[in-house]
């Protein structure tokens, strides 16, 4: 008894807490933003390396929009980064929700200034500060900034999340926020079909095979309406999208959900997710499918190395033992999060194929449940447990080096191939002279154009060493070129075009921007930067500077590989 009992306690709390967050009072949210609703991406849609984490809501092509406090609550943390979710709003509601507002152009006026005061202080642009509920409180439908278009925005809109408040996993806003409507189906556009071992196959063949549908009264079929001949194990895929009662822009579905002969057998369904497990989008989408055509594919079968929990029959895979030389009814129904639905159905047969599958050449083989090392006199790689989603013939080759290379070229297996974790990579560098050794660097290298990407590191004993999430071609270079820094309001380092800011476009030809510093009279002030423009810009303030007199203006930029660049003007203002 003595043991059952706290079993029992710790049972009936967590059926509580679900019941807790079952009966949220989702009703009480009002939207961010004034009716009319247009979207430009959806909670939970496919992205390279992530899955959307929000709803995008459009805002006409421009900025400016009045942002209102979904709930009354507080503002628990405050945002401001050149890139990701730019000027950012973190709010704490009662019932242990946060709602999250990003891209945004500015804040309201309180909070506006009391983030410069941060930001001078710390002399920095980019800031995160965590406030408590004491500091700043609204009521439901107050403004509490304006839409924007900063950070890594692809265009002015409005970046909206609903997180749990405690252990920061996200949760789809469509069910809190009841004024959106939709009475549209999402399209289904074709399926692939995935032999899965080297004994399966496809009609004759042992690759993927894209099959195109065509609409019918009830739903979908294939475009070619026969059935799809196949052996072994194999797993299915589907490209679909949702467009939000025909007036949104082309979003992500919902859910999917696979049946064999009226029997389900794998399905997903996107209500919530937990950012650790983000990345895993690489594995629940077709990767290779994405970077070869940019069409995004959702697996309706399980890798062995993904771990996300959406999906249903927890119990099964999706991959399928097809080799019973008997046909199949097949449906898959795809839902978006308001109800509306569509199938598409079709049959299969079960026949083996009489070519033989080429079993490709390969260096070593990788294990998914394990670490895995490769390495030799040229290169040193060790991917973490965790790294792969599947077994790999993993392929190294090295070949001659580029004019301005300090190594051969290294092609670590393909950029096809995504990982869920960094892995360590090690180059051997060749005539790498002492006094660049501290501007060495690793760079991808595009195996078309020779272009060169910068992945970073740094040298040591001969070998210069970094972490990365991606395969592909890689080669050792030095980046001794200092930023460029090219101003765009004032002309021959003394006479304003703008009389109210500075400006000027900061750029770096490989390392990346690692900082900036601005000063007027040796004083830092505020330069706010936007990477994806390339631009920073300061405003004159005269509660922080003095007008009617000459200025000292100086700007210093630094790449990762430590190169500076000064600009020096003596400007009137």
């Amino acid at each position: 008894m003595r043991v059952v009992l706290p079993f029992f306690l710790l049972l009936l709390c967590f059926i509580n807490e679900l019941n807790a967050q079952k009966n949220t009072d989702n009703d009480s949210f009002t939207s961010p933003l004034k009716p009319p609703f247009l979207f430009s991406g959806n909670f939970g849609e496919l992205r390279q390396s992530h899955f959307h984490s929000g709803l995008d809501y459009r805002t006409q092509g421009r900025t400016g929009l009045p942002v209102f406090a979904v709930k009354e609550g507080y503002i628990s943390r405050i945002g401001i980064s050149p890139s990701g979710y730019g000027n950012a709003l973190y709010m704490n509601h009662p019932d242990g929700i946060t709602s999250v507002y990003g891209h945004l152009e500015r804040f309201s006026d309180k909070l506006q200034d009391y983030i410069k005061e941060k930001q001078y202080g710390r002399e920095s642009f980019s800031i995160n500060i965590n406030l408590s509920k004491d500091e700043f409180n609204f009521e439901q439908g107050e403004i509490i900034a304006w839409s924007g278009n900063s950070g890594s925005s692809g265009g002015p809109h409005l970046h909206f999340e609903i997180r749990d408040t405690r252990s920061e996993r996200v949760y789809n806003p469509i069910f809190y926020n009841s004024g959106i409507k939709d009475n549209s189906p999402p399209k289904i556009i074709a399926i692939y079909v995935y032999p899965l071992t080297t004994n399966s196959n496809v009609g004759e063949n042992h690759t993927k095979k894209r099959l195109e549908t065509v609409s019918v009264p009830d739903g979908y079929r294939l475009k070619n309406n026969q059935p799809i001949q196949l052996y072994g194990k194999i797993g299915f895929g589907i490209q679909s999208d949702d467009y939000f009662s025909g007036i949104g822009l082309k979003c992500g579905i919902y859910s999917a959900t696979l049946f064999c002969d009226g029997k389900k057998v794998f399905g997903f369904k996107m209500d919530n997710f937990s950012f650790e497990d983000s990345r895993f989008a690489n594995s629940q989408s077709d990767y290779e499918e994405y970077i070869l055509s940019h069409r995004w594919i959702q697996r309706l079968f399980k890798q062995p190395g993904n771990d996300l929990d959406i999906y249903e029959p927890a119990d099964m895979n999706g991959i399928l033992n097809l080799d019973d030389g008997k046909g199949h009814e097949f449906e898959i129904i795809v839902c978006d999060a308001l109800g509306n639905k569509t199938s598409l159905k079709f049959r299969t047969s079960s026949k083996k194929s009489q070519s033989q599958s080429k079993k490709q050449d390969f260096t070593k083989e990788f294990f998914f449940g394990q670490s895995n090392v490769f390495e030799n006199d040229k290169i040193k790689i060790d991917l973490p447990k965790g790294a792969l989603y599947d077994n790999l013939d993993f392929v190294w080759k090295s070949s001659p080096k580029l004019s301005g290379c300090f190594s051969e070229i290294q092609q670590v297996h393909s950029r096809l191939t995504p990982l869920q974790k960094p892995y360590s990579l090690a180059i051997k560098c060749d005539g790498l002279p002492e006094e660049l050794r501290d501007k060495a660097l690793i760079v991808s290298v595009a195996p078309t154009t020779g272009q060169k990407s910068s992945i970073g590191g740094e040298y040591s004993a001969g070998w210069v060493t970094v972490k990365t999430s991606i395969f592909g071609s890689f080669a050792v270079v030095v980046d001794k070129t200092p930023p460029v820094i090219t101003p765009l309001s004032i002309k021959d380092k003394k006479t304003l075009t703008d009389n109210k800011k500075v400006q000027f476009r900061i750029t770096d030809d490989l390392s990346g921007i690692k900082s900036y510093r601005g000063e007027i009279d040796g004083i830092w002030v505020l330069f706010e930067y936007d990477a994806k423009s390339q631009l920073i810009n300061y405003t004159f303030d005269k509660n922080r500077m003095a007008f009617g007199k000459s200025h000292l203006l100086r700007l210093v930029v630094t790449d990762n590989k430590e190169n500076k660049t000064e600009y020096k003007a003596i400007i009137y203002k």
